[in-house]
């Protein structure tokens, strides 16, 4: 299953970036998160690997992070796993010619079991999770 969405964030390219990199921030725009556990590499640099622990639904759910390509200001690429399956996400970053930016996200899913048969019949789920943490990050950028 692949996707694509984006927003607009009404800030300079230079801010998006800062608080996309901020690892502290992370909090502040994804739902449930409640800690990130690094296990190799420099954090948000080609390779890292990081544990992302969640509360979701009062049920605590791990997700390992692999960072895959890091261009930013204008992309990053990340690999998770958990037990739904796996999932690519790229991240883009563009300017406009008013001084915000773009942000788009192209989502590519293996999910694995019953969730094949979610992600059949629910993309628009799938799609609405992944808008939900780009207005979030949206949100505390412009705050």
């Amino acid at each position: 299953m692949n996707y694509t969405v984006s927003n607009t964030i009404n800030k300079s390219l230079e801010e998006v970036i800062k608080k996309f990199k901020d690892p502290e921030g992370l909090k502040h725009w994804m739902e449930g998160l409640q800690r990130i556990e690094y296990i190799s590499g420099t954090p948000g640099e080609v390779g890292a690997k990081s544990n992302l622990h969640f509360l979701h639904k009062k049920k605590e759910m791990k997700i390992s992070e692999t960072v895959l390509e890091q261009n930013l200001p204008n992309q990053m690429k990340f690999s998770y796993q958990s037990p739904m399956g796996n999932n690519e996400v790229e991240m883009l970053f563009e300017e406009t010619s008013d001084g915000k930016v773009k942000q788009t996200n192209n989502s590519y899913f293996e999910l694995k079991g019953v969730m094949k048969i979610m992600g059949f019949i629910g993309k628009g789920m799938f799609k609405k999770q992944s808008l939900k943490y780009m207005d979030a990050f949206k949100a505390y950028v412009e705050s």
